[in-house]
């Protein structure tokens, strides 16, 4: 089992999370696990779902607790024999419901009038769970269904006759969609997304991509969006129902893994997002993108009313939130709120110092008892220390780094670089230029020590103590550099998001950490990767530990200590919320997460047997890590778990 120790301090930054009061209407508490599931019925019903299988219903004008369809007509609970729901979906008119969960069959059961709740037939489903529902409005009504298996299946409501299979996605179907214009179209783990005819299940259409699919949603005629764990947003124009002309929108944050996305009125989409977030986007037009105040926590659920006038989130501490759009402020930042997280950390034996993701204050606090030392309004990029622990090192902006005392915060200088600062350590600083160009300097003069040149620019980078070793990564790249010697290694990567790197200190081993919640773990300098399944949505961060170890950070609020030697995991501590940054220093790690908190924790000490192997668990499951992949020829898939 995993290895998992209390943290013994727990910090507070200043800007705890807020609600934005302009367009937050209601909370609703009452789950006690993450909400997977939003659905908006008719007259102002709001129905809920969560991980351990409880479900809701609310009005919205009142908050009060409406009578729930899920429930059935015998209790305010399903009976003890009813198979846990983990997907749902609501006709169009909102009369019908259908749900399914980890054994055969789709059950599809009455919202209203007298029969509500009660069960309007049972769908024979596919042998392995149901992972994706939709219900049609045309007549007659179906019922379209995605399984683990890969496969998409249509029933008849009426006479519960199964209508067509169709198969082709590798692995789970994730997203599903009725186009409204007699198509089918599925998203999958695979990163495809496939058009089917559902009289025949014959393909009409496909189109590869590289992270999962999590969402397809039709916001207006004649369009189609798709969201996929990297944080992006692809529009489509729907030809004939089949998905052509993909272009990406220009969203705020669209570097943040997007976990659900639901149509929200004619032309717009809510979004929400791994770091609370939650987001409405136009999809027609250049309207501007509206930022609802943060969860706090992982947002795992979102819907609207048809008309888009009344939107809800639901995240993994068991609450729902309900917006009013009208009072919603265009923008990011400021009083409309993001949650926010914290963006960077770093450690000495004696100190802790972080700093808010979207915010200017750095702050710093003793470990041991969450006393706060010192706060000052600097940068908010990487941070780290030299090799006195005496001097802290912060990035402002992209490419100006501040000296300051590390017992008092006083600034000591400050240098402007070329490029970006992609990482410090020590008191050198390594940047990259769009043309591929990356120097290691001196972080207090600025002054290039070594220069290499690279296929593509590098998105993170990691040093080794003294420089002799930088690790570089892009996507589809991962590069170890030797400045002494000049020379690079080059080897590619599985298709993802690269969201963070580190380096062992001796500079023989690295890992990459992707927006696809996988390890990338490489005896620098080889010509194989070892990819791990890591996390079940989104890998944030990751820091060498020395004696071939890596941490790594992850949107389930997971710390992972990894044996760099073997690509084993030795260690994990889960805390309950999404977790942004991560630093290694005076034998602790220290995570920073997305409510603004720090968390010291004594990850390093007795780690030596290595984490059983297993599937990545689902929210309310328990908690294991699966065996090493080895190879960078495959294709790895989001939701694959290892061989």
């Amino acid at each position: 089992m995993p290895t998992t120790m209390e943290h013994p301090s727990r910090v507070d930054h200043p800007d705890t999370p807020t609600i934005s009061k302009h367009a937050l209407s209601r909370v609703l508490e009452g789950h006690g696990d993450a909400v997977v599931a939003l659905l908006a019925g008719p007259d102002g019903l709001l129905l809920s779902l969560d991980a351990s299988g409880e479900s809701g219903a609310w009005d919205t004008a009142t908050g009060h607790a409406a009578p729930d369809p899920l429930a059935g007509p015998d209790g305010p609970r399903p009976p003890t024999s009813a198979a846990r729901a983990r997907t749902v979906a609501l006709s169009p008119d909102g009369g019908l419901l259908a749900l399914a969960g980890d054994t055969p069959g789709v059950r599809v059961l009455a919202t209203d009038g007298p029969a509500r709740g009660a069960e309007v037939t049972a769908l024979a489903g596919p042998s392995g769970p149901v992972t994706a529902l939709a219900v049609t409005g045309a007549s007659p009504t179906r019922v379209l269904a995605g399984g683990a298996d890969g496969a998409v299946r249509v029933w008849d409501v009426t006479s519960g006759a199964a209508v067509s299979v169709a198969h082709g996605h590798v692995g789970p179907v994730t997203a599903l969609t009725a186009t409204g214009q007699g198509t089918v179209v599925s998203g999958g783990v695979d990163g495809t997304l496939r058009s089917w005819d559902p009289a025949s299940g014959a393909p009409l259409g496909l189109l590869e991509g590289g992270p999962a699919v999590v969402a397809v949603v039709v916001p207006t005629a004649g369009q189609l969006l798709a969201a996929t764990a990297d944080g992006a947003l692809h529009v489509f124009a729907l030809v004939d129902g089949v998905p052509r002309d993909a272009v990406r929108l220009d969203v705020p944050g669209d570097e943040v893994a997007v976990t659900a996305a639901a149509r929200a009125g004619e032309g717009r989409v809510v979004v929400g997002r791994v770091d609370g977030t939650v987001q409405l986007v136009p999809t027609t037009g250049s309207g501007p993108v509206t930022e609802l105040a943060g969860h706090g926590a992982a947002v795992r659920a979102v819907v609207a009313d048809p008309a888009g006038t009344v939107v809800a989130s639901g995240d993994d501490h068991g609450r729902v939130l309900i917006w009013d759009p009208a009072r919603a402020r265009p923008g990011t930042g400021g009083p409309a709120g993001v949650s926010p997280a914290v963006g960077a950390v770093a450690a000495t034996g004696s100190l802790v110092v972080s700093a808010g993701r979207r915010s200017d204050g750095v702050l710093a606090h003793d470990p041991a008892t969450g006393t706060r030392r010192w706060s000052v309004p600097a940068g908010a990029g990487p941070l780290w220390f030299d090799p006195s622990g005496t001097r802290l090192f912060a990035v402002t902006g992209a490419s100006t780094v501040e000296e300051r005392y590390a017992t008092t915060g006083v600034r000591a200088g400050a240098v402007s670089l070329p490029g970006r600062v992609l990482a410090g350590r020590g008191a050198l600083v390594v940047t990259g230029e769009p043309d591929g160009t990356v120097a290691v300097r001196d972080a207090r003069t600025g002054r290039a020590f070594r220069t290499t040149q690279l296929p593509s620019a590098p998105r993170v980078a990691a040093p080794t103590p003294g420089g002799a070793t930088v690790l570089l990564a892009a996507d589809g790249l991962l590069v170890c550099w030797r400045p002494a010697s000049a020379k690079v290694s080059i080897v590619a990567l599985p298709a993802g998001l690269v969201t963070a790197v580190a380096v062992d200190d001796d500079g023989c081993h690295g890992v990459v950490c992707d927006a696809d919640g996988r390890v990338h773990v490489w005896r620098a300098g080889s010509a194989t990767v070892t990819t791990v399944r890591a996390d079940a949505a989104h890998l944030t961060a990751a820091a060498g530990a020395g004696r071939c170890r890596a941490v790594t950070a992850g949107s389930d609020g997971s710390a992972v200590l990894w044996d760099l030697t073997s690509a084993t995991a030795l260690g994990r501590v889960p805390l309950d919320a999404p977790l942004t940054a991560v630093a290694v220093g005076g034998g602790t790690v220290v995570v920073g997460d997305g409510c603004g908190e720090v968390h010291c924790l004594d990850l390093l000490a007795g780690a030596t047997a290595a984490v059983p192997d297993g599937v990545i668990p689902e929210q309310g499951g328990s908690a294991v890590v699966p065996a090493p992949r080895t190879g960078t020829t495959d294709r790895e898939t989001a939701g694959q778990v290892s061989e």
